[in-house]
């Protein structure tokens, strides 16, 4: 489609701790050839990939930014590794109240005002940082969860904003931090009465 972009919207750990994890996914293609997780940033997704105008990026940052004025930072543990089936191995975190309303909030806003789809991973949210998927092989599968539990990082790290990212060349790009608790000017609505 001419002019849509392809966006998610997630959370980001700290630099010094994002570098601890993407070396775990550097290290994984290394021994096993599982470079998919690469393409990304490590992350902790919210909003699952969605379509949106390319025109109306800065609106769309504007509107979640809105969003987030009353949100609080709120602090989110690592806590070992987990899997999918046998074709995605990640860190889970421990469960976090604030982070599950979070996720309600961002999951109703893009009902409401962006029309995306609801997806059975929006309604069925499971925290996670992944670590190798769509490329890991079955076969190689207790290997890599092996290693991955192996070189499992413990952490806390304070979330204080969320991130939009975008597909750019096949690699996720962030557009935007998305800062908690930080007042915009919302645009008005267009003459046709659109919200975005």
């Amino acid at each position: 489609m001419k002019g849509m972009g392809k966006y998610f919207i997630g959370l980001l750990p700290p630099p010094a701790l994002e570098t601890s994890l993407h070396q775990v996914k550097v290290d994984l293609k290394t021994n096993f050839e599982v470079k998919y997780a690469l393409q990304s940033p490590a992350h902790l997704t919210l909003k699952m990939p969605f379509r949106y105008k390319e025109a109306k990026e800065q609106e769309l940052v504007i509107r979640i930014t809105s969003l987030l004025e009353g949100q609080q930072s709120f602090t989110l543990q690592l806590k070992g590794i987990g899997h999918f089936g046998r074709r995605n191995i990640h860190h889970q975190l421990a469960p976090s109240s604030p982070l599950f309303e979070l996720q309600k909030g961002l999951r109703g806003f893009c009902k409401r005002y962006l029309h995306l789809v609801e997806e059975l991973s929006d309604r069925n949210f499971q925290p996670h940082i992944t670590l190798a998927y769509k490329d890991l092989k079955a076969e190689h599968f207790e290997e890599v969860l092996a290693f991955a539990k192996k070189n499992a990082i413990q952490s806390d790290f304070l979330v204080d904003r969320a991130y939009l990212l975008k597909n750019v060349e096949g690699r996720w790009k962030v557009v935007a931090p998305l800062i908690f608790g930080n007042r915009v000017e919302i645009p008005h609505p267009t003459s046709k009465g659109e919200i975005l």
